[in-house]
Formats: C-alpha cells, sequence, structure tokens
C-alpha cells in the first residue's frame, strides 16, 4: 500500500503537472472508482481548473475552481488503498486494469487500480478534513510529540501496531514503522506503555526521518509503486530491515527476523532490537 511518502510524491507530481489546468472530461471504465458517481462528478467539475492539492495522511485533496484566482468550490478525495496508481500520458498505456481518466486541457491522467479498493470521492462544500473523521493528525504536518506521546500511555498494544493505527496517527505503513522502529532500536512487539519519554522521543524523531528520507526519494517500489511518470521510488535501497528478513543487518551483521504483529509482518534486528531489557524499556 502506498504510505506517506509514495502519497507526498504523487501529490508534488500533480501540483507541477496539473496546477491551473481544466478539466475537460472524465471516462470512467468501472464507475465506482468515482463515487457518488462518474456523471456526478462530471456535473460538479467539468470546465472547473485544478487550483490546489494538498495531503493527510495517505489521502489527497484535489480543489476545483472556475478561476485560478477564485476560492475553490469543490474537492475530489483520493485514496490509493492497496494497489492504487495514478498517472500520466504518456507514462501509461491503458489496461485490463485501467478504471478512469481524466483528460486536463490535453494532458490525460489515467488511474488503475487492480484490486479495486481504491478511488476517487467527490465532496461537495469542501468539507476538507471533515470528510475522514476517522484519520488522526498527519505524521509530519501536525502531530505533536506531547499529544503523540499521551495517547501511547498505558498502551499494552506492541508498538507495530500502533504505529499502523491511522487514527493515532496518519501516514505511517508497513514499510517505514519497521524502518523507524529499527533507527530507534525498539523491538516491533514492545508494549507502547512500557517505553519511557527518551524511548518515545527516539522513536517518533526516527519515524519522522524515514518518511522525509522517502519523500526524498520519490516513495519506495516495493512490488509496484510507480510515481505519476512512471518511475519507481528510489528508497528501497536504502531500506534497513524490511523486506530483508534472513539478510544480515547492515549495521551489525546479525540475520533480519520477521514475526506476524497485528497480521502484517514485521521485520526487526535481534541484536539492535532487543525483545527485552532495553534500556528504553520501563522495567
Amino acid at each position: 500500500m502506498p504510505e506517506l511518502p509514495e502519497v507526498e510524491s504523487l501529490a508534488q507530481s500533480l501540483r507541477a503537472a496539473l496546477l491551473g489546468r481544466r478539466l475537460d472530461a472524465i471516462a470512467a471504465r468501472w464507475a465506482p472508482s468515482l463515487r457518488p458517481s462518474p456523471a456526478a462528478a462530471r456535473r460538479a467539475l467539468i470546465g472547473k481548473r485544478l487550483v490546489a492539492v494538498s495531503r493527510h495522511g495517505k489521502y489527497l485533496f484535489l480543489d476545483f475552481s472556475p478561476r485560478v484566482d477564485a476560492p475553490a468550490e469543490r474537492q475530489l478525495l483520493l485514496h490509493l488503498r492497496m494497489t492504487g496508481q495514478l498517472f500520466t500520458d504518456p507514462a501509461y498505456r491503458p489496461d485490463k486494469h485501467l478504471r478512469l481518466r481524466m483528460d486536463f486541457e490535453g494532458q490525460s491522467v489515467f488511474y488503475r487500480d487492480q484490486r479495486k479498493f481504491g478511488g476517487f470521492t467527490l465532496l461537495e462544500g469542501l468539507p476538507g478534513r471533515a470528510a475522514i473523521p476517522h484519520v488522526g493528525p498527519d505524521w509530519l504536518d501536525d502531530l505533536r510529540f506531547p499529544a503523540w506521546q499521551a495517547r501511547l500511555a498505558g498502551r499494552r498494544a506492541p508498538l507495530k501496531a500502533l504505529l499502523l493505527d491511522q487514527g493515532l496517527a496518519a501516514g505511517l505503513g508497513n514499510i517505514y514503522a519497521d524502518e523507524g522502529l529499527f533507527r530507534a532500536g525498539i523491538h516491533p512487539a514492545c508494549p507502547a506503555g512500557d517505553l519511557d519519554a527518551e524511548a518515545a522521543g527516539r522513536l517518533f524523531a526516527a519515524c519522522r526521518q524515514v518518511l522525509r528520507m522517502g519523500i526524498r526519494h520519490g516513495g519506495t517500489t516495493f512490488l509496484d509503486f510507480i510515481d505519476f511518470d512512471g518511475r519507481p521510488g528510489n528508497f528501497r535501497g536504502k531500506l534497513r530491515v524490511y523486506g530483508r528478513a534472513g539478510k544480515p543487518c547492515r549495521r551489525c551483521g546479525t540475520p533480519i527476523a520477521r514475526l506476524r504483529i497485528a497480521g502484517r509482518s514485521s521485520h526487526f534486528c535481534p541484536l539492535c532490537q532487543p525483545e527485552s531489557g532495553h534500556p528504553g524499556w520501563r522495567r
């Protein structure tokens, strides 16, 4: 699933390529990819210009207005979920997984989604964040350490499970959660409430660091992520634990281990991230 760095990379590309352009056409090959319906979206958006692109967690907001200098009137909310991809022409050629095409003054944008979990939602009245009340503060934009630490206090759930909880904080997924835990030297199964203040601060900083690194490198292509211009992300070569089970730790040489937490694979170094007795755990 695309995580915050991949979605932010897409947002930057959309701003560079499409801001100020008029939406001229919407063609849907699979109607549920645009809710409530492609017809409703056409009535609301055709002839409008894309005036802003913003991100919150793994969600994108696309603002439309009749004029570039006028306040936005309509929004599209995009969530890529597991396999959603957005491409420009000519970076992508339509195949059987193409769900939607939008034309912006001669530039086509293709939405592809193999598993059909993602898609666009037309938001009337510019509700913005109100459209996703279940999503917590963004890891990079508005999450603050004291509030995050307070929400971990007393929790017995494994840290890895809470890092993946988008209601607690939005944007981290499996890849960057594993990488943040490694850089902080904390085992993924550590109960959240067992962290002392220093270890919690170390983990908070490490997670933000790997997200920023992921953005700088255009995201991570591990399975099939490709950016707006058809290029893979470059962060995979920087991964220290994710997807490296059985390979030597880049820091100490110990084979990387893998276990399942909250139904997801977690990768870690048994030596660099000890399961017990770590100085960051309260005894």
